[in-house]
């Protein structure tokens, strides 16, 4: 894919450590609507302005409404500036705001239902292994637009992370986020809970307020989730980061591996603070908050 002579994304293989690197000069055009660059213009994820992205892939939309115009809850695009052969958008909500603490349960269940759907589609594709859902929240964290919005890199393998985890797991007797489970009420970790799922914080964090979304059940698949209890927990997780540090700006991330036995898990990073030369050289992390303290606080915020 091309865009006025600029070449289309490609992985390239970093050959002092084997990791892919995404080449994607094309991304150098994306327009900035958040930070000092929003400058006031429309909001191209609104509803409005749905042809100033490509066509709709699948959405969650009112009965009767025709696609690519107003009427969605979730709205699923290619991206106009890919990282990959396959990169896609999902705008979340009709209203536009920022922080998904903003939107409500219902709302997000039908986003998660948007989510299953397209990582489903995406990994049926000719040449996908493995389709990595991510949300970037303010330009601190990376978004280039303010509304709620996720996006999915179809890639040919799982990132390396994510190999990583798979491999540190099966070295161990027992599943590591199911023993973070079973320890975080008694360590006072543990943030919010609902049928299915749970929030909490990690222990150790690698950094400052990380939080993680997990199934009570270990072979639980994300494609099959049960959304109204995954929706009660994505919306506790978002409240409590919102209120409790102050509207941050964030990332957050889905682990799973398709088709394996993956304990799967969402990880949110407020970016509270800034990576420096011992994470960015060394592959290693300092963290001044320690686990309870942050779930006290986040708990706090919840009320």
């Amino acid at each position: 894919m091309s865009d006025g002579g600029a070449p289309g994304p490609r992985t390239v293989i970093e050959p002092t450590t084997g990791r892919p690197i995404l080449l994607a000069p094309l991304r150098q055009q994306r327009p900035i609507h958040t930070g000092h660059g929003a400058g006031g213009r429309p909001c191209p994820f609104c509803p409005g302005q749905e042809a100033e992205t490509p066509p709709e892939v699948d959405a969650e939309r009112l009965a009767g409404t025709a696609p690519d115009g107003p009427g969605w809850t979730a709205r699923a695009f290619a991206n106009k500036y890919p990282a990959s052969e396959h990169h896609e958008v999902i705008a979340e909500g009709a209203g536009h705001c920022e922080q998904p603490a903003g939107l409500d349960v219902a709302t997000w269940q039908r986003c998660l239902c948007l989510w299953q759907r397209r990582i489903a589609a995406l990994e049926r594709l000719p040449g996908v292994g493995c389709a990595f859902l991510f949300k970037n929240v303010g330009a601190l964290a990376g978004a280039s637009i303010a509304h709620n919005h996720s996006q999915i890199l179809g890639l040919p393998e799982p990132p390396p992370r994510l190999l990583l985890e798979q491999r540190c797991a099966a070295a161990l007797p027992h599943c590591p986020w199911c023993a973070t489970i079973a320890t975080a009420a008694r360590d006072q970790r543990l943030i919010a809970a609902t049928p299915d799922h749970v929030v909490l914080t990690p222990d150790p964090p690698r950094l400052p307020w990380e939080t993680w979304l997990l199934p009570r059940r270990c072979d639980d698949d994300f494609l099959t989730t049960d959304t109204g209890s995954l929706a009660a927990a994505m919306h506790a997780l978002f409240a409590a980061i919102d209120r409790g540090l102050g509207a941050p700006a964030f990332n957050l991330w889905l682990h799973r591996l398709p088709g394996a036995r993956f304990h799967w898990h969402i990880e949110l990073q407020p970016r509270t603070g800034q990576l420096a030369g011992l994470e960015l050289g060394g592959d290693m992390y300092i963290n001044s908050v320690p686990a309870r303290t942050a779930a006290l606080r986040l708990r706090q915020a919840l009320g």
